[in-house]
């Protein structure tokens, strides 16, 4: 702080520190705490035996890649590999779309059901249907309320023997598709054409 001049009280504080400190003696060493001993080590932490089925790092790693792919309820992939990846990624584009915002589950499932047969039939592999999120509630409630009936109620539809036949795969939609509120119906082919 240059510049600032110190007042009387400061003047008078500092005469008293510098008159009561003593100076160093250079010409001593300075003692440090001595560190403890390893003895004292060994009785703090006690070795531990590891057990045999627990794989350490190195063992793990040189084990031969696999490559898995969980998806959501255990589902397996029916797919082709590429094709899957590709979609779960949102790099296929789908060849139609329904829109399930503001339907009832009585006027959604005949909506459904038309639409996929129809896509069905006319030889499309990849749809789009759109559930939404549903609402949201409030967290205040004693008893958790159910939001979102139609994104619950789609897949549980789909897997029914009618539509199921028809169905090859179901997968959450990727986030610019419409991420949790939209599924990707992925089709069998139609070999009737």
């Amino acid at each position: 702080m240059k510049g600032k001049k110190l007042s009387s009280e400061d003047l008078k504080l500092w005469d008293k520190v510098t008159g009561s400190t003593k100076p160093l003696d250079k010409k001593k060493p300075v003692v440090h705490d001595t560190p403890p001993k390893k003895n004292n080590l060994r009785s703090v932490i006690k070795p531990q035996r590891v057990s045999p089925k627990i794989k350490t790092l190195s063992q793990s790693a040189n084990e031969p890649f696999q490559k898995k792919v969980i998806l959501e309820n255990s589902q397996k992939v029916k797919m082709d590999m590429k094709a899957f990846t590709k979609l779960k990624k949102g790099k296929l584009e789908p060849e139609d779309t329904l829109d399930l915002h503001g339907m009832t589950l009585e006027t959604a499932f005949p909506a459904l059901s038309s639409f996929i047969s129809r896509a069905h039939s006319t030889q499309k592999r990849l749809v789009l249907v759109i559930t939404g999120k549903g609402k949201n509630t409030d967290p205040g409630y004693a008893v958790p309320q159910r939001n979102g009936v139609l994104r619950s109620q789609v897949p549980i539809w789909l897997k029914e023997p009618r539509l199921s036949s028809l169905v090859l795969q179901i997968e959450r939609a990727h986030h610019r598709h419409g991420g949790l509120g939209a599924f990707y119906i992925y089709l069998r082919r139609n070999r009737a054409n």
